[in-house]
């Protein structure tokens, strides 16, 4: 198995179970983890690793070759999964219904960009 299909089994293990469970924490940390994983899939593609979850945004912003002009909204999008909806949800309580609506949002925005590289 190649790392792009490898990291594209990730996302969809990781998606499914965020889909599948009731808990926001669980949903939130399946989110950001399907993410990673999709991002990763599309470095493999461009032949790239980004190694650790802290140096995504950094990757996506020095090297845009892997997801072009949606480079930086994934970066942000990443950011707030990591920073703000995981810190509530994962770390914290004080995570809204629309907190999770929002990191919803944000992973749909990281999932259309990448599958459109991957695909």
């Amino acid at each position: 198995m190649s790392k792009l299909e490898a990291h594209l089994a990730r996302y969809h293990e990781f998606k499914d179970a965020a889909e599948a469970t009731k808990s926001p924490g669980l949903k939130v940390e399946g989110w950001f983890l399907a993410a990673y994983h999709l991002i990763e899939a599309c470095a493999a593609k461009r032949h790239l690793h980004i190694q650790k979850h802290q140096r995504v945004p950094a990757e996506l912003r020095q090297n845009p070759i892997i997801l072009g002009s949606r480079s930086e909204t994934v970066a942000e999008a990443f950011l707030f999964l990591d920073n703000r909806a995981r810190t509530r949800f994962v770390y914290g309580v004080g995570g809204s219904d629309a907190d999770l609506d929002e990191a919803r949002e944000k992973f749909g925005t990281i999932e259309e960009a990448c599958l459109e590289v991957v695909a």
